[in-house]
């Protein structure tokens, strides 16, 4: 009797463990599916968004530089000044594309070579991965729309201002390169898509 009670507790705790395991596996499932869906939706937007900026930026380069080419006098010189902050764009773009646009071509690769038959292995495994590059797609994010992003592109922006001012007393082309150019890398700032930084925010990926 003795024997059959322990066979049956032992029964017992096997089943609640495998039903534990299922389920833990299950949870690792579900925040793996969730951190995939958010990176590759991430980097679809952000794709858009780069090249988008990447045109702006080159246009603004190009056409103010061209203007300025052809013109004289205060005009010719704000027409210089702006093409030169216009490098600023493009030229960040190119030193640091947001890494979300590799990072979740990384996750899929992994979880592509972990796949079989549709099902994949064993998702508590690749879910540290997963954490790893959403967290760090989420700083960049943080750093490209924070405090010292804004302060940069309103701060400079008043620097070339006041270079214009005091250097060609040219106020009016001040005022337009201070508010004009902080309103284009403003809007730049605040399209950035920053989908891993929300639902990092969220707790989807874990605890960080």
């Amino acid at each position: 009797m003795k024997r059959a009670v322990a066979a049956l507790l032992a029964g017992a705790l096997a089943v609640h463990s495998v039903l534990a395991d299922a389920q833990e596996i299950g949870r690792c499932g579900q925040r793996v599916a969730q951190i995939r869906t958010a990176l590759d939706d991430d980097a679809r937007r952000t794709r858009v968004w780069y090249w988008s900026w990447m045109g702006i930026g080159s246009a603004l380069l190009v056409g103010q530089g061209v203007l300025a080419a052809v013109t004289t006098g205060n005009t010719q010189v704000e027409l210089a000044v702006g093409s030169g902050a216009s490098v600023f764009i493009p030229g960040l773009l190119l030193a640091h594309p947001p890494p979300v646009m590799s990072d979740s071509e990384l996750l899929d690769a992994r979880l592509e070579a972990t796949t079989v038959s549709g099902r994949l292995g064993d998702p508590c495994v690749v879910l540290p991965r997963a954490r790893e590059l959403l967290e760090r797609d989420a700083k960049d994010e943080a750093f490209a729309t924070g405090w010292f992003a804004h302060t940069f592109v309103i701060g400079g922006n008043i620097v070339l201002g006041l270079f214009l001012g005091l250097g060609f007393h040219d106020w009016l082309g001040a005022a337009k390169q201070a508010v004009g150019g902080s309103l284009v890398g403003e809007a730049q700032i605040l399209t950035l898509p920053g989908r891993a930084l929300q639902v990092r925010g969220l707790g989807v990926g874990g605890e960080f």
